[in-house]
């Protein structure tokens, strides 16, 4: 039988590639104290961003990239922005730019000709302009307000010519500025849905949890005292996957169908056992205002991941069940 020297070839490639930690150690070690290079020029950075009517990002390749999505961050968190190339600046798009602009200069090398010359023009005409620079001795750093610094000691590929580390610390940077101006402005789950009214998202911002709930007359009531074969009843007449005991209209406890499964694996009577000896006396609830995606977020916590809450008023009367399939 002949060689597949194609198969071969494969093995033996594949024995030589490197492991995803040899990459990630070097992203890495592009983030190591990072908040003490930008922590001078922080506050003054975000003083600007808070006075300018308009955030305009510039960059150049993947500096480019990462300019689109800071844009794209901002307006979806309410603030007028928007993405220029440098070198269209001189050919028709300077007009976007007015006194109450701030400009957002993305560099790796901080000597790009068109990004120093639409820097110059800028300052000549009073415009704002800061600057997330991979060096920030360059010339170009000279024509900006405020820099932040994203240099990184190497690029994650082995050739050190990629821009990789240099984007990721820029995008970083220009999104933690971001999350900051949003939190100082109190910034709020309704802000959120207010730009976000289509999808799961608007759908989990916009959505109480009244509004898709459970009724009462749905969800399996029980009192203390029932037996197990009346809280197997319940459950499969209302099968909401979870049944509510209740003590003077006060919710005392939930019973879920897990909870009744290893009850009858553990040799739990049917007609002796009570609801009280299996339930759950101290259920996690949520409150018929909160948002949909709080109580999303609630029943997929990573601590207890729950198929459905009880929803309780302030007085922790029951109202009713939200599930998680009622939420997608």
């Amino acid at each position: 039988m002949g060689t597949n020297w194609q198969s071969l070839y494969i093995f033996v490639s594949m024995d030589a590639y490197s492991p995803p930690g040899f990459y990630v150690e070097k992203y890495r070690k592009a983030l190591l104290n990072v908040e003490a290079k930008w922590q001078p020029s922080w506050n003054g950075m975000l003083e600007k961003m808070q006075l300018a009517g308009e955030w305009i990002f510039l960059g150049t390749g993947k500096s480019g990239y990462i300019g689109r999505k800071l844009a794209a961050t901002a307006r979806s968190l309410g603030k007028k922005a928007i993405f220029i190339l440098p070198s269209e600046g001189f050919h028709g798009d300077l007009g976007q730019f007015s006194s109450d602009s701030l400009a957002f200069f993305i560099s790796k090398s901080g000597s790009s000709e068109e990004h120093i010359q639409l820097a110059e023009w800028l300052m000549a005409k009073g415009v704002s302009s800061i600057g997330l620079l991979g060096n920030t001795q360059g010339k170009l750093s000279s024509k900006l307000s405020l820099v932040l610094d994203c240099s990184v000691s190497e690029e994650a590929d082995s050739l050190n010519l990629a821009p990789s580390c240099s984007t990721m610390l820029a995008l970083i940077a220009g999104e933690c500025l971001i999350f900051s101006w949003a939190d100082s402005n109190g910034f709020s789950y309704s802000d959120f849905s207010a730009f976000h009214p289509g999808g799961q998202l608007g759908k989990n911002w916009n959505l109480k949890v009244k509004q898709v709930m459970h009724p009462l007359d749905s969800v399996a009531r029980l009192l203390p005292s029932n037996t197990m074969r009346q809280v197997l009843i319940s459950m499969t007449e209302k099968p909401l996957g979870i049944a509510c005991v209740e003590e003077r209209g006060v919710l005392v406890g939930i019973i879920t169908e897990g909870d009744v499964r290893r009850a009858l694996v553990n040799g739990v009577s049917l007609e002796s056992a009570q609801a009280n000896e299996i339930m759950n006396p101290q259920p996690i609830t949520c409150g018929p205002d909160a948002f949909l995606g709080a109580a999303i977020q609630t029943m997929e916590s990573d601590l207890q991941k729950r198929s459905a809450l009880p929803v309780v008023n302030s007085s922790n009367q029951l109202l009713g069940v939200i599930r998680i399939h009622d939420a997608y």
